[in-house]
């Protein structure tokens, strides 16, 4: 382990993450305690990683808000970029919503603070772009709870555009709708994940939910949440359905258009005689709306759907018709007042959308190649079926790798998900499986790899193959030097691949990688 880095002493490690890895640091000048983000050399010396983890420094070094985190210092010491910020003592929100720890007036209180922060940096011309539970964190002062907001290293500052042509950043099921379909974020796609959170945090579950990254997309654009019960609303008001009804909305412009004015809801909904927004109706419970699929067909004018995500969305066959319905102001009331043997408020059910005759796009799974379903159990059910993909070219399973091997730093779900893509119509491809195996290794799915090793070998590929490619022996070279995977993993991919891949100081067959 590192022991010193800059000016900074390294006491321990705090986490790994895909990126690089956050020690607890010591400033011996003043003995005050720092987190220190550093980010993996192989990361580093790729020219996107670099500007990605400068323009955090940026970004979040010109916030000071009591809900934000403060960043004290970026550098580079050793070949390892770090950044030195506020130490948080206490949890993640995403441990304390795993442990249901909060009641719900807590959780109101904790998002109404993340509000504050986000508020702050709006008004400073900040996004934020991946708010999610583990990237919020919470400690307790005494009774009174205090939420500080992490991690602006993909934030995006107003009149700069850094991500690149095609690269969709943020955690999906976490993402706004208007983000996925045209990749241009505001201020309210913020606010939509912090209602996700308000959601998972009431209901112990996620609005979007789905075994893969295709479904979860898929429903984020096209699905209401189930209802809130009742019982879940313990200590707060019932009206606050309404209140995620708004956040939740798919049309920005039906949402919250400041994090001032969700903070402010969320405060109110914390009293329980709080009677809803101005204008809302009384709660009551409507069914979940039935998806009706279409053939897939271009979006309208001026909606740029983005290249790889358009072929996710296709999993839902949304047509021109169904594109249009994403416009319109939904009814909704996220909370259900009536026991569960009551029958539901009728609701007219959506009218049907003709197929389109435009060949359907490809699909992409985030899962293992088996699972194959193109939408949601609910979107298929008594409604005609899409007609299968067409099997992508070689030169279109290229151009999806290198997409995978540009997400490998910091979206190794979407890469894995692409590299899945490729080998249902490719499973000789070894280039698909050097890169699946290094999307697995960066999200920690260790257990994973030997079977990668072993499908390819079933369809014919050599173990030796995987190490023409850079991203493949960039992670072997930090195994060796991390030793992250677990034993019975390591040895197995020792007995697979060439002798001394994954052993330290043996030299590796004479073979000269190739560039992903």
């Amino acid at each position: 382990m590192i022991r010193k880095l800059g000016r900074f002493d390294i006491l321990k490690s705090l986490g790994q993450g895909a990126m690089g890895e956050v020690f607890l640091g010591l400033d011996p000048a003043i003995g005050r305690e720092v987190a220190i983000k550093t980010i993996h050399r192989e990361a580093a010396l790729g020219t996107e990683a670099r500007q990605r983890f400068a323009r955090e420094a940026r970004a979040a070094g010109t916030l000071n808000h009591p809900n934000l985190v403060t960043i004290h210092e970026f550098g580079e010491d050793q070949g390892v970029l770090y950044l030195a910020m506020e130490f948080v003592p206490g949890m993640d929100l995403e441990a304390m919503l795993r442990d249901r720890v909060l009641a719900p007036v807590e959780a109101l209180e904790v998002l109404a603070q993340v509000c504050d922060g986000l508020a702050y940096a709006h008004q400073k011309g900040v996004l934020h772009r991946d708010i999610k539970p583990s990237n919020i964190r919470v400690s307790r002062e005494g009774e009174c709870l205090r939420a500080k907001v992490m991690d602006f290293g993909i934030a995006r500052v107003a009149g700069s555009d850094m991500t690149g042509t095609g690269t969709l950043l943020g955690t999906f099921g976490y993402m706004a709708p208007e983000y996925i379909r045209t990749g241009v974020p505001d201020p309210r796609s913020d606010l939509f994940a912090v209602g996700v959170i308000l959601y998972e945090a009431l209901a112990g579950r996620r609005p979007f939910d789905g075994d893969t990254t295709a479904t979860v997309l898929y429903r984020v654009v096209t699905e209401e949440p189930a209802p809130v019960g009742a019982s879940e609303l313990h200590g707060i008001s019932l009206q606050t359905g309404v209140l995620l009804a708004k956040a939740l909305a798919k049309d920005p412009a039906q949402r919250f258009q400041t994090a001032e004015a969700m903070a402010k809801t969320m405060r109110a909904a914390m009293d329980p005689a709080w009677a809803g927004l101005p204008g809302s109706q009384p709660t009551r419970a409507l069914p979940r709306p039935t998806v009706v699929s279409a053939g897939t067909k271009a979006p309208p004018r001026g909606q740029k759907v983005w290249p790889w995500i358009a072929a996710i969305l296709t999993l839902g066959a949304l047509g021109a018709g169904a594109w249009t319905q994403l416009g319109r102001p939904r009814a909704m009331r996220l909370i259900s007042l009536e026991p569960p043997s009551a029958a539901p408020a009728a609701s007219p059910a959506p009218p049907p959308v003709a197929p389109s005759s435009g060949p359907a796009q490809p699909e992409i799974v985030a899962r293992p190649s088996s699972v194959t379903h193109a939408a949601p159990k609910e979107a298929r059910s008594g409604v005609q079926t899409p007609k299968p993909s067409p099997g992508l070219s070689e030169q279109e399973a290229s151009e999806l790798l290198n997409e995978a091997a540009k997400g490998l730093v910091d979206q190794p779900q979407g890469s894995l998900a692409l590299c899945e893509r490729v080998l249902r119509d490719h499973p000789m491809n070894p280039r698909a499986y050097a890169l699946k195996t290094t999307a697995l290794y960066g999200l920690g799915r260790y257990q994973e790899m030997p079977g990668v090793l072993d499908a390819g070998k079933e369809n014919g590929v050599k173990p030796i193959q995987y190490l023409a490619f850079g991203h493949f022996t960039a992670m072997l070279r930090e195994e060796r030097r991390e030793r992250r995977l677990p034993s019975e993993v390591r040895e197995s991919l020792v007995t697979e691949l060439p002798v001394g891949s994954l052993r330290p100081g043996q030299r590796q067959p004479v073979q000269r990688p190739s560039r992903d």
